[in-house]
């Protein structure tokens, strides 16, 4: 039955996940095209000027493109589950738990394409602004590889860390999303108000969380390095971060669970 919740689901909602994943795709391919024409306009002001505010209008598309594939996917969350569809959603012969487990899975699939076509898009403008630099490919590959040592990428165990967490960025965002909307919709008469505060909220605490974690995972130790020592302890500090960050998101993933299942069974407030 949960296959067949995921499917419907997922029919309901492609065809606005997709078109947003589009549009990123075709801002990367039309803003590494004018990229590459950068230097052969380099005496025209005006081109010039209209191919760099080209590049703004890219970075504001694609970070648009995931808010609004999230905002999609809340909203419909909000009117399946806490509006006058809930009366017929939750009719439907199946545990409660299958359709919150639905939702979270479908959500979670197209807001992790949506971080796929996102990194595919600056690849593709990045790629455009490396075809056009006078600097030999070779020294381009070996910054590349200083940087992968120094990110701390070669360590296996590191880079077993940084997955796990890419993959559940995307769970974690929809579960934060649906927890603000399953503790707005107990607010009579206000919930979307509710809701709107608790995300407000949560971001607060998390840039609190994220600035003491960054503190504690070796900032001042990197400060206080020299040298040879400023890689060794910005590559700690990283690991240490990502690493903290990712036990704090999945811990914060099964808070937000646990309430978002528990208000759908015991604490339901439709309109």
């Amino acid at each position: 039955m949960l296959g067949k919740l995921i499917k419907h689901d997922l029919r309901a909602t492609w065809k606005v996940a997709v078109s947003l994943d589009a549009v990123q795709i075709v801002l990367g391919i039309m803003t590494a095209i004018m990229v590459y024409f950068v230097p052969h306009v380099g005496e025209s002001f005006g081109m010039g000027l209209f191919m760099f505010s080209f590049i703004g209008v890219f970075y504001i598309g694609i970070i648009a493109a995931n808010i609004v594939t999230l905002i999609f996917l809340v909203m419909r969350y909000y009117r399946n589950l806490y509006t006058s569809e809930g009366y017929l959603t939750f009719t439907l012969p199946v545990k409660t738990d299958m359709i919150i487990h639905s939702k979270v899975i479908t959500g979670s699939i197209w807001m992790f394409l949506s971080y796929i076509c996102t990194f595919i898009a600056i690849i593709t403008v990045g790629m455009g602004f490396i075809s056009n630099l006078d600097v030999p490919r070779d020294e381009i590959g070996t910054a590349f590889t200083e940087i992968y040592t120094v990110m701390g990428f070669a360590d296996p165990g590191f880079a077993a860390v940084l997955v796990f967490l890419i993959l559940l960025t995307p769970i974690a965002g929809v579960l934060c999303m649906y927890f603000c909307i399953s503790i707005g919709q107990l607010w009579s008469g206000h919930k979307v108000l509710g809701s709107v505060l608790c995300v407000v909220g949560l971001y607060i605490f998390n840039q609190i969380v994220s600035q003491v974690i960054f503190m504690i995972s070796g900032f001042w130790n990197m400060m206080s390095a020299s040298g040879s020592d400023i890689d060794a302890t910005f590559g700690l500090m990283y690991k240490n971060t990502m690493l903290i960050l990712g036990v704090v998101t999945l811990i914060q993933s099964v808070i937000y669970y646990v309430v978002c299942i528990f208000i759908a069974r015991r604490k339901i407030n439709l309109d």
